[in-house]
């Protein structure tokens, strides 16, 4: 069997071993506090989109401690790591959702769920829901005409929320809750494959994933926890538990259904004997069982929402027929094709080519996981800045130079919320996505020639 080649992540390297314990450890301490300082100066931001030139400054400053933080990770003690990735997290989750109103909608879609209401069958200015209208919630809801998007676990997690208490707040302190228990069983990836536990700095202290996640609230982190679990449990044997975290993932966030193939592909390469070959091992009951675990999560996680009919994937229907934001690639096939909905059409069957490429490539499972969502990324129609945060835990494994920039300067796509706030005009503007996906290609392109030129 192939097995997993981490990108140059060693026990020590960049000559570690040279420093001293107190000398790496005390440079460690001044990043985290200098990061927590500008995580303390977005918590006094408040309403971000109103101070949109602060916010950049801030997330800048916060961006370059945390890649020098990045250099030289391995040799940064878990528990200083973990300690200030705490920090942080209870920092930012006391800040003003500023620069999304995501929460809000979750919000509004517990509350519906608390008064017996099918979340999926009516968008928030039905006048069937004329009771449960107020001014600090559903005034602040976004697309009210749209049914919601958002998956079945996504929707229990809402309405558990919801009933613990009927705030933002209550959902922030979930999703990072779960953003900590992601990174519990990332250190389990990390010690299965003999990694410097160092590296985990990589994903505790990563500024996009802190905004998004503990200051924004976006249930992203709710997809990417039960991928990171499927990712464990695949790489231990635990077929049948994989495909159920898988499963929660794809009940979260739509993206884990193309891990699939992926994770189906390892599990017969790993049961085949060397008499048989893999195609013949996917029909032994030890491929075949994670399956109907899969399909079986599934089908219970949409159960109590079926009375919607049809109505269960309009939200999301709509989302992928007109949503669009930020995608060079988008904007280009629909000037070329002259028809949006033929561009749409294009990225879906790329993609699906990637997925059918990574799976017969035979990459092991985080490799294959981390190509899909760099294709993703890069193809993806709608590409808003907390989409990277699903790149985010395989730079851990992957420390890439040219996703490491992306993640960062893909918080300039806020550029948008300037005018928005002030006009309440949404206009993007070219240059946010000519840095944006310029800087990514030339990182990626010096990498690759420096790559180059070491081998030969």
């Amino acid at each position: 069997m192939t097995t997993f080649q981490p990108d140059g992540m060693n026990r020590r390297s960049n000559g570690e071993e040279f420093l001293g314990q107190d000398t790496r450890q005390s440079r460690f301490l001044i990043s985290g506090i200098l990061i927590g300082v500008c995580a303390v100066g977005i918590l006094a931001l408040g309403e971000s989109r109103y101070r949109m030139p602060l916010f950049f400054v801030l997330f800048g400053l916060w961006m370059v401690f945390y890649l020098a933080a990045v250099w030289r990770c391995t040799g940064a003690s878990l528990k200083t790591v973990v300690l200030f990735g705490l920090l942080f997290r209870v920092i930012l989750v006391f800040s003003a959702p500023g620069l999304s109103d995501d929460v809000y909608r979750y919000l509004w879609d517990g509350r519906v769920q608390a008064w017996g209401i099918n979340p999926y069958v009516y968008p928030p200015v039905s006048e069937a829901l004329a009771d449960l209208k107020d001014d600090e919630v559903f005034s602040q809801v976004n697309h009210p005409g749209v049914p919601t998007i958002y998956p079945p676990l996504a929707q229990m997690f809402f309405h558990i929320c919801y009933l613990i208490h009927p705030s933002i707040w209550a959902i922030k302190i979930g999703l990072a809750l779960f953003d900590l228990l992601t990174a519990w069983f990332l250190l389990g990836l990390i010690r299965l494959y003999d990694q410097h536990p160092g590296q985990l700095l990589i994903y505790l202290w990563h500024p996009l994933l802190l905004v998004e996640v503990a200051g924004n609230g976006h249930v992203d982190a709710l997809g990417v926890s039960f991928m990171v679990i499927a990712f464990l449990y695949l790489q231990v044997g635990g077929y049948a538990r994989a495909f159920a975290a898988l499963a929660l993932s794809f009940l979260s966030k739509f993206f884990a259904i193309c891990l699939v193939p992926v994770f189906l592909r390892w599990i017969c390469g790993r049961i085949s004997r060397r008499t048989e070959g893999r195609l013949p091992a996917c029909f032994r009951p030890q491929a075949v069982w994670p399956v109907l675990i899969f399909t079986a999560t599934i089908a219970a996680g949409y159960l109590p929402y079926l009375e919607a009919g049809e109505a269960l994937f309009t939200g999301f229907l709509t989302y992928a027929e007109h949503w669009s934001f930020n995608a060079p690639a988008f904007d280009i096939l629909s000037y070329v094709l002259g028809n949006p909905q033929w561009a749409r059409t294009v990225i879906a069957v790329a993609f699906a080519m990637a997925v059918i490429l990574v799976t017969f490539n035979r990459m092991p499972p985080i490799q294959a996981g981390f190509f899909l969502v760099g294709a993703f990324l890069l193809l993806t129609p709608t590409l808003h800045p907390w989409y990277a945060i699903w790149m985010v835990p395989f730079m851990v494994f992957y420390r890439q130079p040219a996703w490491l920039v992306f993640t960062g300067l893909i918080a300039i796509s806020y550029h948008v919320l300037i005018r928005y706030a002030s006009e309440g005009i949404w206009e993007e503007a070219v240059w946010v996505k000519a840095v944006l996906f310029a800087g990514f290609a030339l990182v990626w392109a010096f990498e690759w020639i420096k790559k180059r030129r070491a081998e030969t």
